[in-house]
């Protein structure tokens, strides 16, 4: 059954059906009909044994006695007068043959009885028989009238054998109609087909591809092609997100390519000046310096990728614990301190009493970034401000230089892009800082004000992420990774033990 193709179920489910009904209504025509037949005969028994019995009472027993048995019907129907032992006063035909049994003529004798007799080898007939009481002269007969059942066979005969030609006909012209309004009704579903056959894979990213044909009516074919196209839809922008994310895979590493090169390729030069014998005291001290700048640079932009890989994959580790927002900000102030002095800047910390249950070390790394940032590419001093806003805690980083510019103000978390004018960096922070925040569940956000301001909004609450700050709070927060996904061998793979302190 369930090989068969769906057309020939339905056809097939259809003409079971259709058999049951048609079965149905034949077996009531037949039963009607016998019923109908029943009562026509025993209505002439009955009229037969009325006109019967009038004879009786009218005329007297001598000339019933002396009558010939032609004036009583001598044709096949029978007809008899009896008395109550059974012997037989008058007939019109087979005088001699009992038609009733003693105890069918007992009955007889005091009320009307039908009987059903069926044919043997003196009445090769089945018959029925009306036997009814009569009271004439002061006793009692018996008038019998009987009627032959041999029509009534061959009209119900005749009627079964029409009803099986007549149903079976209708049964077989039904099914063919069932077999063409199921394919009637199935064409839809394989236009469906045909057309789906025909889209590709570049029609599925294709935004202006065709949509599947849809029934107008809202049934249960017009919402399987709705459903469809809905599907296609989400696979065609599954697929163009996929796409980007290998465009942006290949930018990434042609990027990753280009920086890793430069230091390797003045460290090879470096090394290569050393080991040429030319290079002496001094020059080889600056050498080997400036190897071990290279070095450290080019480590350093190592654990970034890593990092942003461990990111990108969501396994990136976080140990949480309860952090006092002050505190982060005055250890990370102080470490930057320095470097702010020499230049003749200075680090102000401002925060309430707030705590959040956070990663230290990845929040300090984090803020470490955009210190550092605000120290390479700002002016004057730089604020470290935490406040608690709601079910969140707001850490902003703000400088008063020249802020960002409108094109990076466009794409601030693209990876590799122009960090300033200075040409340092290497593109990545604000892009760790921001897998770092999403990891915690919170997010980033930048802007102009009077100066360059980054702003961090992590949760309270670990298990309730938030959304960026200005944002629409209806709308879902994204974020990378999802809260506190974890991975032992994580830290190890990025920087062979922990992220470093500054």
């Amino acid at each position: 059954m369930n090989r068969l193709p769906i057309r020939w179920r339905l056809t097939l489910a259809f003409a079971l059906a259709l058999t049951a009904v048609l079965g149905a209504a034949g077996v009531f025509l037949y039963a009607q009909l016998s019923s109908d037949v029943d009562v026509a005969i025993e209505r002439d028994l009955r009229m037969r044994a009325g006109q019967l019995s009038a004879l009786v009472i009218q005329s007297p027993i001598s000339v019933l006695t002396t009558t010939p048995s032609e004036a009583l019907e001598p044709d096949e129907a029978i007809a008899q007068i009896l008395t109550p032992a059974g012997q037989v006063v008058a007939a019109s035909s087979d005088a001699d043959v009992q038609l009733l049994t003693p105890a069918q003529l007992q009955a007889a004798a005091s009320k009307e009885l039908f009987v059903d007799r069926p044919g043997d080898a003196t009445l090769d007939e089945s018959l029925r028989i009306f036997a009814t009481p009569v009271h004439a002269r002061g006793e009692t007969l018996i008038v019998l009238v009987a009627d032959s059942l041999d029509e009534r066979a061959k009209t119900l005969a005749s009627t079964l054998g029409v009803e099986i030609v007549g149903l079976g006909a209708a049964l077989v012209a039904s099914c063919g109609v069932g077999y063409w309004v199921a394919g009637l009704a199935l064409r839809p579903v394989e236009a469906l087909r045909q057309r789906a056959a025909a889209i590709s894979g570049d029609d599925l990213a294709d935004g202006e591809r065709a949509p599947l044909p849809v029934s107008p009516v809202a049934d249960e074919i017009g919402r399987l092609g709705r459903t469809l196209n809905d599907m296609l839809d989400r696979i065609g922008r599954a697929q163009a997100a996929q796409r980007d994310a290998l465009e942006q895979q290949r930018r990434f590493l042609a990027d990753a390519s280009h920086q890793l090169r430069t230091p390797l390729a003045i460290i090879k030069a470096e090394v290569e000046l050393a080991q040429s014998g030319t290079t002496k005291g001094d020059d080889l001290r600056a050498a080997v310096a400036s190897i071990g700048e290279e070095t450290d640079r080019l480590s350093g932009l190592t654990e970034e990728l890593l990092l942003l890989a461990a990111a990108d994959e969501q396994r990136l580790t976080l140990n949480r614990e309860p952090v006092k927002v002050r505190d982060l900000l005055t250890d990370v102030a102080e470490r930057g301190r320095g470097r702010a002095q020499l230049e003749g800047r200075t680090i102000m910390v401002q925060s309430d009493d707030s705590m959040i249950t956070a990663d230290r070390q990845r929040l300090e790394y984090a803020l470490g970034n955009l210190l550092d940032n605000a120290l390479t590419h700002g002016a004057g001093k730089v604020e470290l401000v935490g406040q608690r806003s709601a079910d969140a805690v707001e850490i902003r980083v703000r400088d008063h230089g020249g802020g960002f510019t409108p094109s990076y103000l466009a794409h601030p978390f693209v990876r590799f892009a122009p960090t300033a004018s200075t040409g340092r960096g290497t593109g990545l922070g604000l892009a760790i800082v921001e897998a770092i925040a999403e990891a915690h569940g919170g997010s980033v956000s930048i802007r102009n004000d009077d100066g360059a301001a980054v702003t961090l909004s992590l949760p309270t609450d670990p298990a309730r992420p938030v959304a960026a700050p200005g944002s629409d709070p209806s709308a879902p927060a994204t974020a990378t990774n999802p809260v506190g996904v974890v991975s032992k061998n994580t830290d190890e793979r990025l920087h062979g033990t922990r992220i470093p302190d500054y």
